[in-house]
């Protein structure tokens, strides 16, 4: 009969023998993955591989449109990696976090813009050379750092300032470099979609009830979101989608959605786009995930004018001083990015009011070229998101200058912001440059 002990040693030794095995494997096919893939750098612990690069330079090309292969483009982005892991080395060290909801919002907004610009997942694999899971991975990892690194730059740097002397001698230096201000506008409106007639609104809340009642006893979502959703964007996947941030959706479905608890089915909501139901999946902070379905109205069906004599009344009323402008685009304007704000137009890439005026729509620029400062135009079409999808507004401008060159009476809040920015460049350098000696790094080509 077999000892028990020496069994037992046996056995321990095979299970140790196997998981040093197990780990050796794991650790050449490591190296050997690497040793295929390349190890262009090292940055403290950690190694850059070229095929972290390869996407890198493919999601700066894509997203700036330019050939991939442009000379330099390569090294730079490897420069630029090796920084940013010395940056988010330094932001662990000051305990900087970044939220999993943010995260997964970010994540699904690029993954979006990108899907929409390539036209689906196959060509997103194809261009980038990987799956979209592995992609959804790296952009996770690549967006982590980004907003790891421009949180320690703003608590680093958020409270320089500059003087009023700092920013004429910057003024005298450069005036003869500076860019030239293009024409600009500040404009304002108010906004009315057109409503959907009586009789083809009530025909669709009709098909929409009868939706309802096959979720109620029982129906699985997605597979009705398959069935009857208008909106091709998601329908295929069942109505997902995806996490979205608070903010993104309108009005009316963002509130329904934030409402729900998480697999709660909404009562038929009503927006502009048409009648919708939303099913929550998860919750993560200030992103939901959520799916839907969606019947559409009928932009054939649209009661037009209704939607211009109701501008014209406001026009008049603006005109004769009895409300303002701004006030009647709180209470009455349908466009809920401007409402707020009394109408104003602003740039989300700047914050600023002040528009060039070759960067606004060519139907906007129409109505602008008709105004003199002060003046509201007549109601206009305009075109929405969605070929579509149009509404009608009257468009305020409040304010218009032609091409000049900067100067510091016309112009100082932007050369002051350039000012500014320069400093803050300067000093970043100066940073950078430091970390750089307190970081072990090499690049390895």
């Amino acid at each position: 009969m077999q000892n028990p002990s020496v069994s037992r040693y046996f056995a321990s030794w095979l299970l140790y023998f196997s998981k040093v095995l197990l780990l050796s494997l794991l650790l050449h096919a490591a190296a050997y993955a690497q040793l295929l893939d390349g190890v262009v750098a090292v940055v403290g612990d950690e190694v850059i591989l070229k095929s972290d690069i390869d996407t890198q330079v493919a999601l700066y090309a894509y997203q700036n449109q330019i050939d991939p292969r442009t000379p330099g483009l390569w090294k730079k982005m490897l420069q630029l990696a090796i920084d940013q892991k010395i940056l988010v080395m330094k932001a662990k060290l000051d305990s900087i976090q970044v939220s999993s909801s943010q995260l997964d919002a970010l994540v699904s907004e690029r993954l979006s813009f990108i899907r929409q610009r390539l036209g689906s997942d196959e060509e997103v694999a194809r261009y980038f050379g990987k799956s979209i899971s592995q992609l959804r991975a790296d952009l996770r990892e690549e967006l982590k750092a980004q907003q790891m690194v421009a949180e320690l730059q703003r608590k680093k740097f958020a409270n320089i300032t500059i003087s009023n002397d700092e920013v004429l001698k910057f003024y005298e230096t450069y005036k003869d470099s500076l860019p030239p201000v293009p024409a600009e506008v500040e404009i304002a409106h108010i906004l009315i979609r057109p409503k959907v007639d009586s009789l083809a609104r009530l025909a669709l809340l009709e098909r929409m009830q009868k939706i309802e009642a096959e979720l109620r006893a029982g129906a699985d979502f997605a597979e009705l979101a398959r069935q009857y959703s208008e909106d091709l964007g998601s329908a295929k996947s069942g109505g997902d989608l995806g996490y979205v941030k608070r903010g993104e959706f309108v009005k009316r479905f963002e509130e329904a959605a934030f409402a729900l608890r998480e697999g709660q089915i909404s009562k038929i909501v009503e927006t502009e786009f048409g009648f919708h139901l939303i099913q929550l999946l998860d919750r993560r902070g200030e992103s939901v995930h959520t799916r839907h379905i969606l019947l559409r109205f009928d932009q054939t069906r649209r009661d037009d004018s209704a939607a211009i004599r109701r501008l014209n009344e406001l026009r008049s009323q603006i005109l004769s001083g009895e409300i303002s402008f701004g006030l009647a685009a709180r209470l009455y304007s349908e466009d809920e990015r401007t409402a707020s704000q009394g109408g104003d137009i602003i740039l989300p890439q700047t914050g600023s009011n002040r528009i060039p005026l070759e960067s606004l729509d060519a139907s906007f620029r129409e109505v602008i070229e008709t105004l003199q400062p002060g003046e509201i135009s007549e109601p206009r079409r305009i075109t929405l998101t969605n070929p579509n999808d149009y509404a009608y507004h009257i468009v305020l401008l409040k304010f218009k200058s032609g091409p000049h060159k900067m100067n510091l009476e016309s112009d100082y809040t932007r050369i002051k912001n350039l000012a500014l920015q320069k400093r803050q460049a300067e000093l970043y350098e100066e940073w950078l440059k430091q970390l750089r000696k307190e970081v072990y790094w090499k690049i390895k080509l």
